[in-house]
């Protein structure tokens, strides 16, 4: 049952595809508000902080992809954002999660479908939303969501997002980043470190993320998608390349490989564990630089500079 008062703004300058979101939110029982450009949108969201946003791509004065930017950048918790578009292309929703939207859907609308996708969507921010409740009660000093654990709480964190995702049906990525060994040895903790800065730049605060060894991190992507897992790990690799950080020198390769659930081979948190672990071996064998994805089978990716 649809929580009272739970409020979702749809984002379209189409009369007819607002009407037809509005009319299936509506019946789920979700409280609806409209904009019918960018910068309504953003004056919407000022005044009627909505749990999550339905946003069209193409828009007049500001645009979707703009918009979602904006949106996730001066939202003080975790805002999801839901993209539609009538253009549906694998390319098209590359872009759209590129931009920081949390899923992508193609127009017109499937009742079901879209009332399926905000229920999900929902349940995310309901668990960042429990998970910020309990860290804002914690004790001073204690760890915040985003820390280097023990192999326990690590594993107990990661089994609660795999039994969430079973539960519901969810996706669910698995990350492991790891710098390449290189002749710059000395260079090693500080590359690890920079590793840090740009795995935090590019994750939301709802995902898990671990330091495993002296190498490399663990990262957990809750309703993350096969496109949105190879998004984040491009952006992690070609941003490690660039030669300058800040005023801090890096440039450096990673191997990546990636798991996910729901998935043919993946039916237990072990099976998740063991094909990301496979993931990356392949992609280090590589000779270092490269994304490996384990879905239904290896994908090897070499990201663009």
């Amino acid at each position: 049952m649809t929580p009272p008062g739970v409020k979702i703004l749809i984002a379209d300058d189409s009369a007819s595809d607002r009407a037809a979101a509005r009319g299936i939110l509506s019946d789920a029982g979700y409280t609806v508000v409209e904009a019918t450009d960018g910068q309504q949108v953003l004056e919407a969201f000022n005044r009627e902080r909505p749990a999550l946003v339905v946003l069209d791509v193409v828009m007049p004065r500001i645009g979707g992809l703009e918009v979602c930017r904006i949106l996730k950048a001066k939202a003080p918790g975790y805002l999801p954002v839901l993209m539609v578009s009538t253009r549906n292309s694998v390319n098209a929703r590359v872009e759209g999660l590129r931009s920081g939207a949390d899923d992508y859907l193609g127009k017109p609308y499937d009742a079901e479908e879209l009332r399926a996708r905000v229920e999900v969507l929902l349940r995310t921010r309901a668990a960042f939303d429990e998970r910020q409740t309990r860290a804002e009660g914690a004790e001073a000093g204690e760890p915040p969501p985003r820390v280097e654990l023990g192999n326990e709480e690590l594993r107990r964190r990661m089994q609660e997002e795999f039994e969430r995702a079973e539960r519901y049906s969810d996706p669910l990525a698995c990350l492991r980043v790891e710098v390449d060994a290189s002749e710059e040895s000395g260079r090693a903790a500080e590359q690890v470190a920079a590793l840090r800065g740009i795995i935090d730049g590019n994750v939301r605060k709802i995902d898990l993320v671990a330091r495993l060894d002296d190498r490399g991190f663990l990262l957990v992507l809750p309703n993350t998608h096969f496109p949105g897992a190879l998004t984040v790990a491009e952006r992690i690799s070609r941003e490690t390349r660039r030669p300058q950080r800040g005023e801090v020198a890096i440039g450096f390769t990673v191997s990546i490989g990636v798991s996910f659930y729901p998935n043919k081979d993946t039916r237990t948190l072990q099976d998740m564990l063991e094909l990301v672990d496979a993931a990356l071996d392949r992609a280090r064998r590589e000779q270092g630089g490269k994304i490996c994805l384990f879905q239904h089978q290896g994908y090897l990716y070499a990201p663009d500079d």
